[in-house]
C-alpha cells in the first residue's frame, strides 16, 4: 500500500511536470512569434521607395542602414525581379494598413511575425495565387516602428 500510494505521488509529479513543460514551452513560442507592438502606428497613406540591384542582388534604399541591412532575400529580391521587368531600379508608391486603400497592384499581407523580420503573403491584382516575401526589420523604419499589417503596392515604376 505504500508502494502505491508512492507510485501514485510518482505519477502526479510526473504528470505536472510535462504539462508545466508544455504550457512553459507554449508560452516561451507564443512569446517569440508574437513580440509585435500593436500601440505602433503603421498607417501611411502614400510614400515611395526606391530598390536597386547591383549584380544579382536587390537592395531598399533606406537611409540609416547599412547597404547588407537593406538587402532583399527570401522572396522580396524575386518580388524585385519581377517588378523591374528586367530593370535595374524600381521605384514604388506604398501605403499600409488602410481601410480602403485606392487600386492597388500588389497587396502583402501579413501573416507571421518574429522578433527577425516578417512573412507576407503577396498578391498581385488580377492574378490568381501568390507567393511569400519575407521583409527585415528595417521596415520599422519604413512604416513607423513596427511592420504593418498590410502593405499596397500603388505604382512601379522600373528602369
Amino acid at each position: 500500500s505504500i508502494k502505491m500510494s508512492l507510485i501514485k505521488s510518482g505519477l502526479r509529479i510526473a504528470a505536472l511536470t510535462v504539462v508545466g513543460v508544455v504550457v512553459i514551452g507554449g508560452l516561451v513560442l507564443w512569446s517569440f512569434t508574437t513580440d509585435r507592438r500593436t500601440d505602433v502606428s503603421t498607417r501611411v497613406e502614400r510614400k515611395s521607395l526606391r530598390f536597386y540591384k547591383q549584380g544579382m542582388e536587390w537592395f531598399a534604399d533606406v537611409a540609416g542602414h547599412t547597404q547588407q541591412q537593406n538587402q532583399m532575400v527570401a522572396g522580396a529580391d524575386t518580388l524585385l525581379d519581377v517588378m523591374s521587368d528586367g530593370g535595374s531600379e524600381v521605384k514604388v508608391v506604398l501605403s499600409s494598413d488602410l481601410d480602403n486603400p485606392d487600386e492597388w497592384m500588389i497587396h502583402l499581407h501579413l501573416v507571421e511575425h518574429d522578433k527577425f523580420g516578417a512573412t507576407y503573403r503577396v498578391k498581385r491584382a488580377n492574378e490568381g495565387g501568390s507567393s511569400l516575401a519575407w521583409l527585415c526589420n528595417v521596415t520599422h523604419d519604413v512604416f513607423g516602428g513596427e511592420h504593418p499589417e498590410d502593405i499596397y503596392v500603388h505604382s512601379i515604376e522600373s528602369r
